[in-house]
């Protein structure tokens, strides 16, 4: 993102598309090589405007004319989660100050909710893929994705006129949506329980299998030492049937959360 207002002129024979298109590349490029200490983050550029097809870098009033004309729900919920980390602040500033009153605007609940439902739905069926064999706990039935859209829906729904509930991360809105009194507190108590399971499950299943994985096994057997290291005491095929038990309890609390609030019959 750049601002032609503020950007000092390009290097000689570059337009500013250009060099920012030169300059994002590159940092793409340091953030994700593969080296033997590992790489820094994984980075999704698909999310932007027009998907992979579109430009890497745009200005700021072309951002705007977008997503004010053209932007689908689930790209304002991506939205939700941005946040000025490195670069010109005052550019930083420009683009945080517009896409606050490109994701904020009334909300039609029933329009709203349809669409989240319906990206859910995909998601859950083309990348979720639960079987007998698996849960996957992020794309799955009332799995973090669930917990996830909860609070986006309820942003973008409320956002507008409760200013409070625009922060990034699922935890702070969470408790921001909760001291607005836009949830109840025994759903409040389900979905930050969840979310903190299910996180750390997360992480504990990358730490067994050294892979970034949202599967986890149905078999209690499979999963000992995962259930170890997340402090089951249980020996043998008991820890991991705990496990089970208790992701399986949180997952259709939230999934039962989930569509009660979005009104899914």
């Amino acid at each position: 993102m750049f601002s032609e207002s503020h950007a000092d002129a390009p290097p000689a024979g570059l337009s500013l598309f250009e060099y920012f298109s030169k300059v994002a590349e590159k940092t793409i490029a340091y953030l994700t090589t593969l080296t033997r200490e590992g790489f820094v983050f994984r980075v999704d550029t698909r999310l932007r405007p027009t998907g992979s097809k579109g430009p890497l870098v745009q200005s700021i009033e072309a951002f705007r004319n977008y997503y004010s004309s053209q932007a689908e729900t689930w790209e304002l919920q991506a939205l939700l989660r941005a946040r000025f980390v490195a670069g010109d602040r005052t550019v930083g500033a420009e683009f945080c100050t517009v896409i606050q009153d490109l994701i904020y605007r009334d909300a039609d609940r029933d329009s709203l909710a349809a669409d989240i439902q319906r990206m859910r739905k995909r998601m859950e069926e083309e990348v979720g893929r639960e079987s007998t064999a698996f849960y996957n706990i992020k794309q799955g039935a009332g799995g973090l994705v669930d917990i996830e859209f909860i609070v986006q829906y309820l942003q973008l729904l409320h956002g507008r006129y409760h200013r409070w509930v625009r922060v990034p991360g699922t935890r702070n809105a969470l408790r921001a949506i909760k001291k607005e009194k836009l949830l109840d507190q025994e759903d409040y108590t389900v979905l930050l329980r969840a979310y903190i399971f299910m996180r750390q499950l997360e992480s504990r299943m990358r730490i067994v299998s050294n892979q970034s994985t949202s599967e986890l096994s149905r078999n209690p057997e499979e999963i000992y030492q995962l259930a170890r290291r997340m402090g089951y005491s249980e020996e043998g095929a008991s820890a991991g049937q705990k496990l089970l038990v208790d992701y399986e309890t949180l997952s259709r609390q939230v999934r039962f959360i989930f569509h009660k609030l979005l009104n899914v019959d």
